[in-house]
């Protein structure tokens, strides 16, 4: 009887963690992939409609993170400015290429790309900005 009465216990101590975990609040970002809101890697098309679209749809996502991210391919933007402030923590995926246009006078703002006013942003990603400078 003393073991039946020690696997129950068990039995429930289990059950009890796996409620404990399952009802655990998951903080996963809602990621925002820039091709389904219409940016080509074709690395000609100039994305940066589709970049400023998707920036405004996961900065002021409310109820949890964003991450925005940029697959494999070459993204050709012209110039684009992503402004804060955010009401969510922001993570910037990037494992493409971010490639900006060969003549610097072609760049639409100041600077090629260009981060204000937010807070909590983390960038990260195996892919590359290529800013098409000179090589040193």
């Amino acid at each position: 009887m003393s073991c039946i009465a020690s696997a129950f216990k068990a039995l429930c101590l289990s059950l009890l963690l796996v409620v404990a975990i399952a009802s655990r609040p998951t903080n996963r970002p809602k990621v925002f992939n820039v091709q389904r809101y219409g940016a080509k890697a074709d690395g000609k098309t100039d994305n940066t409609k589709a970049f400023t679209n998707i920036w405004k749809s996961a900065c002021t996502r409310k109820g949890g993170n964003s991450k925005i991210y940029v697959p494999k391919g070459t993204f050709y933007l012209g110039g684009v400015e992503f402004v804060g402030p955010c009401t969510n923590k922001i993570e910037f995926a990037i494992d493409g290429t971010l490639l900006a246009p060969s003549n610097p006078r072609d760049i639409k703002n100041d600077t090629w790309i260009q981060f204000r006013y937010i807070n909590n942003l983390i960038i990260s990603g195996a892919g590359t900005l290529d800013g098409q400078g000179k090589e040193s």
